[in-house]
C-alpha cells in the first residue's frame, strides 16, 4: 500500500494504518501512535483516513467512533446531545451542521482569520462526531436486527 498522503475531494488525508494487534501506525511519522495522539492530530485540524492493513478497508468511522466512546469525560457528547441526535435523526443534525459551515464561510471575510479557523475546527470536529455517531447507530440498528433485540447505546 502507498504511504503517501491521500487527496480526497481536495483535502489531504493523513493515512493511519491499523494492524491486527490493534496498534495504529502513522505512515507520515513512521511510528506507532496512541488513540490520544490520533485525537490530537484531528484536533489540530488534520483529516485522517484509517486503513485496516489486513483487508485494505477504510475503517476511519469505526476507529473515530471508538475514540469518542472511549474518551468519556470532556470529549464525550452529553446525554442531552445524544438524545437530541436520536430524536431529530442524523439527517436533520447533519443539515444543521452543514448550514453552520456555510454560514461561517460567508463570515470569513469579515472576521479575524484565527477566530474563524478556530470555529471551522470546531465545526469539523462536530461533523466528525456526527458521522461517527451515525455509523455507531447504524451498526447498533443492524446488530439489533440480527440479534432480535435492541442493544443499549454505549457510553
Amino acid at each position: 500500500m502507498n504511504d503517501a498522503p491521500r487527496y480526497i475531494t481536495g483535502v489531504m488525508k493523513r493515512t493511519i494504518k491499523k494492524y491486527g494487534n490493534r496498534k495504529l501506525y502513522d505512515a507520515q511519522q513512521s511510528r506507532y501512535i496512541s488513540m490520544s495522539e490520533l485525537k490530537e492530530i484531528i484536533r489540530k485540524g488534520e483529516d485522517v483516513e484509517v486503513i485496516d492493513t489486513r483487508t485494505g478497508d477504510d475503517i476511519t468511522s469505526e476507529v473515530l467512533t471508538k475514540a469518542i466512546v472511549e474518551a468519556g469525560g470532556k470529549d464525550a457528547l452529553s446525554a442531552d446531545a445524544l438524545h437530541s441526535l436520536i430524536r431529530w435523526g442524523t439527517t436533520a443534525f447533519e443539515s444543521g451542521l452543514a448550514f453552520l459551515g456555510r454560514s461561517l464561510h460567508k463570515v470569513l471575510p469579515l472576521a479575524d482569520r484565527a477566530d474563524v479557523q478556530g470555529l471551522m475546527e470546531k465545526v469539523r470536529t462536530l461533523e466528525t462526531r456526527v458521522e461517527e455517531l451515525q455509523d455507531q447507530l447504524k451498526q447498533q440498528q443492524a446488530d439489533s436486527t440480527t440479534n432480535g433485540k435492541q442493544p443499549p447505546l454505549t457510553n
